[in-house]
């Protein structure tokens, strides 16, 4: 095999019908994007014993699948075939999966392509604790049951599992289609759980097409039909985008918040829809189910060249999704299509097709006028999006990638954490789920060349120059604990390894402050972080415990803090927290001033509503940061619902 590196040369015009892998799976987070196999042997199997060998361990491989293979799933014993890191598992059309499915656990960079997958037991395509899996062109099915819970889920993508794409999938007849998250109570799939869903068809299937949960879920240009009781749900603090979607007239409901009626509740989640088809009229809940999102999924990557308006959405069904023929024959490439902040100093590659003899690559910032190019001999330049795709030749003829798409990263970092002028940042997190909650940490999008970031934050604009707080070769910095009620300004250059620096923007971000004062302070007037929420009414739900001022918060799955800033006189304080003691798990509680533990206890499992009272007196000052921090564990909530402060009298 040898590259042909031919310049100059101009493109045909083409229309390229499909696009490569698009969404969080090219996000650069934990690997830098999706290769599968690429730069792996090329092996065909015809038998289940061959597809299990290569398919494990993370050795890299691109297996391509012929013929059918049969397993246990139609005798409900679980039949599945594990599948390691760093594999392209890609069907000949026909190839088939009957009742075996694909397990991939604490693994990453996955491709699966162009299978049938049907009456695999417990799931089709399961993957749990992994990162970066692309599937794509399948057929994943199980019938319609006479008992519908016969069958779990046909891709689930589970357990702290994220960066994951599914596009052009024909996924039908089945009860729960797709899962994004274990379910609630899972802290593991804390700041997980990113997927995209796009180009798919979901037909005559019950519930979850997908359903998400803590993540973020981006479902554009996908068809709906025959769909029992909802297309897309979300719970437990989801942010769902749903965008150009086409749901038709059997489509019960587009949409479903799974366990919540009110925006303050930890099971609430958020969706908001962008210019989909709605086919009949839509129900009164449907106003709560969109209940907003504040994430933007064109910070993550672009994909504004893939979304298909809704009415050639629904011409999806049949002939664009599921296996295609010859898709085994198509390379795939890297940078992944609409991948953005790429450094200059690396080079595109993409992987070679079975009985490849050469490949002549095709890029350039016109899409119109691509030329066949060296890619060794490549120099990137910053903020600047290439077209590219790849020729393969065998001796059948030639074999043609999709036009992709990449944008490098701009000189300076960008795209910060929390975003510019952010005026309610969270300045706490949940890192470890039987732990207080930490400071959060300062983010940004790498620069084009940068061996190293110089980190500035500051009180003060004018001495921010003066205010480097640490270096670091990662795109993150922890600088602590912050105060709530102060305005900062920060901004993070970029080292060259010439040394040159490259100064960034400022930026500021702040989270207004909330007073505590002497006597009660409700805890749903403080600041919240990780997570806490809301709780109305509680006196309706639970015997003898009615909260004061009919609200307290409420945390599950993991630590969340409530803060405010001392406003009464300097002196000793008495402090009781008033709680809900549930019977179920235990929590952990604690009160902490200017980060100082002064005290924690655990709760008794009394079923019933507790006033802790801090067995030493509080040394107070104006402007001391206090701060009620809990965690729980063994799937419990905690109720906390206020705080009472007196003067000491000694």
């Amino acid at each position: 095999m040898f590259i042909t590196v031919i310049l100059m040369a101009l493109v045909p015009e083409m229309v390229m019908a499909q696009f490569g892998p698009v969404g969080f799976v090219n996000v650069n987070e934990g690997i830098n994007g999706i290769t599968g196999g690429m730069g792996g042997k090329i092996v065909r199997v015809n038998n289940r014993e061959d597809l299990a060998k290569y398919a494990a361990g993370s050795t890299p491989y691109i297996i391509i699948v012929e013929g059918k293979m049969t397993g246990n799933g139609l005798n409900r014993k679980k039949d599945l075939i594990s599948v390691g890191s760093n594999k392209t598992i890609v069907g000949v059309k026909g190839a088939e999966l009957a009742s075996i499915g694909l397990d991939i656990k604490g693994q990453q960079n996955i491709i699966i392509r162009n299978l049938t997958i049907h009456h695999a037991d417990p799931d089709g395509i399961a993957a749990r604790s992994s990162h970066h899996i692309w599937v794509d062109h399948c057929d994943v099915y199980s019938e319609d049951e006479p008992v519908k819970e016969d069958w779990d889920g046909l891709v689930d993508l589970t357990v702290g599992s994220s960066y994951l794409t599914v596009s052009y999938c024909y996924i039908h007849d089945h009860h729960k289609a797709c899962l994004l998250n274990a379910g609630t109570m899972h802290f593991e799939d804390n700041g997980k759980n990113r997927a995209t869903y796009h180009h798919n068809a979901f037909m005559r299937t019950d519930q979850r097409n997908p359903r998400i949960g803590y993540g973020l879920g981006h479902v554009f240009s996908n068809y709906y039909h025959k769909i029992g009781t909802y297309a897309i749900g979300v719970h437990t603090q989801a942010q769902a985008v749903s965008e150009q979607n086409y749901f038709d007239a059997t489509v019960n409901h587009p949409f479903e918040n799974l366990y919540a009626k009110s925006k303050d509740e930890a099971s609430c989640g958020f969706i908001v829809d962008r210019n989909s088809y709605f086919g009949k009229e839509l129900s009164p809940e449907f106003k709560f189910q969109t209940t907003g999102a504040s994430f933007k999924p064109e910070r993550w990557y672009d994909y504004a060249f893939a979304l298909t308006a809704p009415n050639e959405v629904a011409k999806l069904y049949p002939n664009q999704v599921g296996p295609v023929e010859g898709l085994e024959n198509e390379p795939i490439l890297w940078p992944g299509n609409g991948s953005t902040d790429i450094q200059t100093n690396v080079k595109p590659t993409f992987s070679a097709i079975d009985g490849m003899t050469k490949a002549e690559v095709y890029i350039g910032t016109d899409v119109n006028r691509l030329k066949k190019t060296n890619i060794e001999k490549l120099v990137l330049r910053p903020a600047t999006t290439y077209y590219w795709y790849v020729k393969a030749y065998t001796k059948k003829g030639s074999h043609q990638s999709p036009v992709y798409r990449f944008t490098t990263a701009a000189e300076k970092v960008a795209n910060p954490y929390p975003t510019d002028g952010e005026k309610d940042a969270k300045l706490r997190v949940a890192e470890v789920a039987q732990s207080k909650t930490v400071p959060m940490s300062l983010s940004w999008r790498p620069a084009a060349v940068a061996e190293s970031y110089k980190v500035y934050l500051s009180t003060t604009a004018s001495k921010l120059d003066k205010a480097l707080i640490g270096t670091t070769t990662n795109t993150t910095y922890n600088p602590g604990t912050l105060l709530y009620g102060q305005k900062y300004y920060w901004r993070v250059d970029a080292v060259r390894p010439d040394g040159k620096i490259v100064k960034g923007d400022v930026w500021t971000f702040e989270s207004p402050a909330r007073y505590i004062r002497e006597g009660r302070t409700e805890m749903e007037h403080l600041a919240r972080s990780a997570y806490v929420y809301l709780e109305r009414n509680v006196n309706t739900r639970f015997k003898d415990y009615v909260a004061s001022n009919d609200t307290c918060t409420v945390g599950e799955v993991g630590p969340g803090a409530m803060s405010g800033i001392w406003q009464g006189k300097e002196g000793n304080y008495q402090i009781s927290v008033t709680y809900y003691d549930e019977a179920v798990g235990q929590a952990w509680m604690g009160v902490s001033v200017n980060d100082e533990l002064v005290d924690s206890w655990r709760g008794e499992r009394t079923e019933a509503l507790k006033i802790h009272q801090l067995p030493k007196t509080v040394y107070l000052k104006p402007g001391d940061q206090i701060r009620i921090d809990f965690y729980t564990h063994r799937r419990m909530r905690c109720r906390i619902d206020c705080m009472d402060i007196k003067k000491s009298e000694e």
